[in-house]
């Protein structure tokens, strides 16, 4: 067998086992969520009559606030429990270290912050699913009693109605990722098929010529290369699923505790695979066609060296790298949306759940390290006319009955009516340096102060239409609608500053939103449903004073003046580093520190992406060793002349080697230039399936990324072009010798 079609064999077999092993492992975890939900009910039961309520975590490994949603608590009662008893599979869920016995945990209800001491650890450690109502922490139903929350009836259900809640998150984002995987696996094979049969023709020329000779026409050198392309296809499938689920099988079983039910194959993949492969083959044939059809009938009697070809492997190296700067640039220009903008004030604290009065505010004037703070007062408004929310966040709010039969407000709370689409007021009487991009801030400012009038943002005008001097339709309930001018519009990235300081998603409204609307305290009061005297100041933002922030830095910072705050509403801190303020729990979130984390979370998720069509890229280089090998055979009188001259072994494989770095440059390029652009655009369909957020169109290149991961390709093809030329010159040094 030839040195191309084994580079092609390969690369298919690689191609088609990527996607075999990877979603069989998919099945293979799904397959293991029933016995592990059997094994959760048995290791932590429930005793009948219990009772259950949901909490979310104030907790701060190294003295800083979590990212991202919190972590929540689902508490059940035990008769026997001091304190709180939690399983490892409460602070899994962030993949965190258990706290050990005797530290206090901080529990954030409806109604009021509560901290409780561990006093037992239960030893089950694998985390259900987010949305899973499933104990992972229990409490004595004295300790329940003492907490001012609903709780409700605990509800039973069988292992199978729970068993979803533990596909794992890898084995999910294995199967998020399987249209990208698709993606670059056949454009792997496609390119790996493309240089085979490039070089076929090419070192066939003459053969083919005299078949042209001797009468075969040009639908029968078309037959000819179909089924070279179809064989290696075949042959590199049959040989990527045989050893793709022999692998599955072997993983399964070098951990028969987190696989009790051993392996899964995804025939499903299996047959997408088997119908691809055919096609891949015939696009391949396609690309090649040209060069085959070119032969001429002449060339029988041409006794001229194979020529050279390069083109398929260039393609090939721009197809690999070009993935990778697609997927690379698609997130970057999405993320960029979600990095909160240096307009936002340097921290948002919030004072959850009740809050306090608004009179406190008047407190907080002279904490330490703070240059300016203002009340910030949240209220979520359904838009006028009623649009059903749908996706995250939408659906119907469920019922279920307390102990006495009658309904609370907790889990056991009332039917709601589905959440709709709504506009996250917000009432300051401080507005930060905002950007206008349309009307001016002077006039804004008045506007808002003195009637119903709003400023809002650029991404919610661009998603609704909305437009300077235009309303806001807000339908408020109770039968009042208003509407609210449109005095500014500003150019703002809101949505992780607005999740993570909790702003959104309170009084049983939903976390989603189209985005902030600033207004005046009055204009707020007037949309707001609840008594006056019930509303509490929930939140503040503010500025830190730029020298204090220079001598501490921003998380310092941050912990000084959440203790400044905390001590100034009369509160105390604690010596995990937590404030309590009469029953609510005190936490500063610093813009900075929400950006990095942004920042942070995006690259490992793009990164994580962005490894598929980097990993073949190191795949397309097989391809180098079929090139060299045509290179040698076509550059042999030149080598040989050069090995005469005097030439050593170590020049000759530069020389080869250097060629093989040409082609990865020039693959490189093509794959930057062709990838940029094609990611940018996919940025398009992306935001219009993210329901009318409105993000803004960018295109961001992150050019550290490329450039490490051009470092990687070339370092890739040299990986495997110094071998094979090494292997190559010291095989024709031995027979000239």
């Amino acid at each position: 067998m030839k040195t191309r079609h084994v580079c092609a064999i390969l690369g298919v077999a690689a191609a088609a086992g990527a996607i075999v092993f990877t979603q069989s492992l998919v099945a293979t975890g799904d397959a293991q969520a029933p016995a592990v939900a059997k094994r959760m009910l048995a290791e932590v039961p429930v005793g009948d009559g219990a009772l259950a309520a949901r909490f979310a975590l104030d907790f701060r490994p190294g003295g800083r606030v979590m990212q991202g949603p919190p972590m929540v608590a689902n508490v059940a009662t035990r008769p026997g429990v001091a304190g709180i008893a939690v399983t490892r599979a409460l602070f899994a869920q962030r993949r965190l270290k258990t706290p050990a016995v005797g530290t206090s945990l901080k529990l954030v209800g409806r109604n009021g912050a509560y901290d409780l001491e561990i006093s037992e650890v239960i030893d089950w450690e694998r985390p259900a699913g987010f949305r899973s109502a499933y104990p992972n922490a229990f409490v004595s139903p004295e300790t329940a009693a003492t907490i001012g929350e609903d709780w409700e009836r605990f509800r039973p259900e069988p292992f199978e109605n729970i068993a979803a809640a533990f596909k794992s998150d890898a084995v999910r984002n294995m199967d998020r990722s399987k249209p990208l995987l698709l993606c670059a696996a056949a454009l792997t094979a496609l390119a790996l098929l493309v240089n085979t049969l490039l070089l076929s023709v090419g070192a066939r020329r003459r053969e083919i010529a005299v078949l042209r000779l001797a009468g075969m026409t040009r639908s029968g050198v078309v037959r000819l290369l179909v089924r070279e392309a179809l064989a290696l296809a075949a042959a590199g499938f049959a040989a990527g699923t045989a050893v793709a689920i022999a692998a599955v099988f072997a993983f399964a079983a070098s951990d028969a505790a987190t696989f009790p039910e051993g392996a899964a194959v995804s025939w499903g993949a299996v047959a997408a695979v088997a119908a691809a492969t055919p096609l891949v083959a015939a696009a391949a044939s396609l690309f090649a066609m040209k060069s085959a059809l070119s032969v001429k009938p002449l060339e029988a009697a041409s006794a001229r060296p194979p020529r050279r070809s390069r083109a398929g492997m260039v393609v090939a190296f721009a197809f690999g790298f070009g993935s990778f700067v697609a997927v690379e640039v698609w997130g970057s220009s999405l993320m960029k949306a979600f990095v909160p903008s240096p307009e936002w004030p340097d921290a948002i604290v919030s004072i959850l759940p009740a809050g306090v009065s608004s009179f406190d505010i008047e407190k907080l004037r002279n904490v330490e390290g703070v240059a300016w703070i203002a009340e910030l007062q949240p209220l979520q408004v359904n838009f006028d006319p009623f649009e059903e929310m749908t996706g995250p966040g939408g659906g119907q709010t469920r019922e279920s009955a307390r102990p006495d039969g009658a309904r609370g407000r907790g889990r056991g709370g009332p039917q709601r009516p589905k959440p709709g689409r709504n506009a996250l007021l917000l009432a300051s009487d401080r507005l930060p340096r905002f950007r206008f991009v349309a009307g001016d801030r002077e006039s804004a400012e008045k506007a808002i102060a003195t009637e119903d009038a709003c400023i809002i943002t650029s991404m919610m005008a661009r998603s609704r239409n909305l437009a300077l001097g235009g309303t806001v339709d807000l339908d408020c309930g109770r039968g009042l609608k208003m509407k609210l001018r449109i005095a500014g519009i500003v150019d703002l990235n809101w949505h992780l500053v607005t999740s993570r300081a909790l702003v959104r998603g309170m009084n049983g409204a939903p976390a989603n939103t189209d985005g902030p609307v600033f207004v005046g305290f009055d204009t707020l009061a007037a949309c707001d449903p609840r008594p006056q005297q019930m509303v509490g100041m929930t939140h503040v933002w503010l500025d830190f004073d730029p020298e204090f922030l220079a001598r501490h830095g921003a998380f310092e910072a941050g912990r000084r003046v959440e203790a400044g705050i905390v001590k100034a509403l009369d509160g105390a801190y604690t010596e995990d580093d937590t404030g309590e303020v009469k029953g609510n729990a005190v936490r500063l979130h610093s813009r900075d520190e929400i950006a990095d984390g942004t920042l942070a979370h995006g690259s490992d998720l793009i990164g994580a992406m962005a490894k598929i069509p980097f990993i073949f890229v190191f795949v397309v280089s097989i391809g180098f060793v079929a090139m060299l090998v045509a290179a040698a055979d076509s550059r042999r009188r030149e080598l040989a002349v050069l090995r005469a001259a005097g030439a050593t072994r170590a020049r000759l494989v530069a020389v080869l080697a250097s060629e093989a770095a040409g082609v990865a440059l020039r693959g490189l390029a093509w794959g930057f230039a062709c990838g940029a652009p094609a990611g940018w655009l996919f940025t398009f369909p992306t935001r219009a399936a993210m329901a009318n957020w409105g993000l803004p169109v960018c295109f961001e290149i992150p050019w550290a990324t490329l450039a490490l991961g051009a470092g990687g390709g070339i370092a890739a093809a040299l990986a495997v072009a110094l071998p094979a030329s090494f292997a190559i010159i010291l095989r024709a040094t031995r027979r000239t010798s």
